[in-house]
């Protein structure tokens, strides 16, 4: 038997209230949005860190403070430039380049996520894929109250 512990982490990735009371209004907001917020990102977006052919690398504008019971350094997401919901859409090409840039930013130290089409916790409905950068350290007690979260951890 190993006596090594095992850590097993069930938990909603959160963000830290200032961000999640944000994202809230945001989302609440009877702002114009014409379109596709992520069809709009171009070079010039200050969310902008790289392009390739077919996809943009942006800076998640609502990040997570926390994943998996551990803290997020960086949150960037890789959003296709074509308008798709589901990842099954891209072509051949555009998929090796999709699985290309995942191993990149995976062998830099990034966690991959991506939901589904169907999931009620994707926002935005233009496919797009989590890179999460963890801190590693695994918090020893999280407590959650209500929503917009109070975390206590220790």
């Amino acid at each position: 038997k190993s006596t090594k512990k095992s850590r097993h982490y069930f938990l909603m990735p959160t963000r830290s209230r200032k961000e999640e009371k944000r994202y809230r209004e945001y989302l609440a907001s009877d702002e114009p949005r014409n379109g596709c917020q992520f069809c709009a990102i171009t070079k010039d977006s200050p969310q902008f860190v790289s392009e390739s052919k077919s996809f943009y690398v942006i800076r998640n504008i609502f990040p997570y403070s926390h994943w998996d019971g551990q803290g997020v350094l960086d949150h960037l997401l890789l959003i296709p430039k074509k308008h798709t919901d589901t990842l099954s859409n891209l072509s051949a090409p555009e998929a090796v380049e999709y699985v290309d840039i995942i191993g990149s930013y995976e062998r830099s130290g990034y966690d991959i996520h991506a939901r589904g089409p169907s999931s009620n916790r994707k926002s935005v409905v233009h496919q797009h894929t989590h890179f999460i950068k963890l801190d590693r350290k695994h918090n020893a007690f999280m407590f959650y109250i209500n929503k917009p979260y109070i975390r206590f951890t220790r």
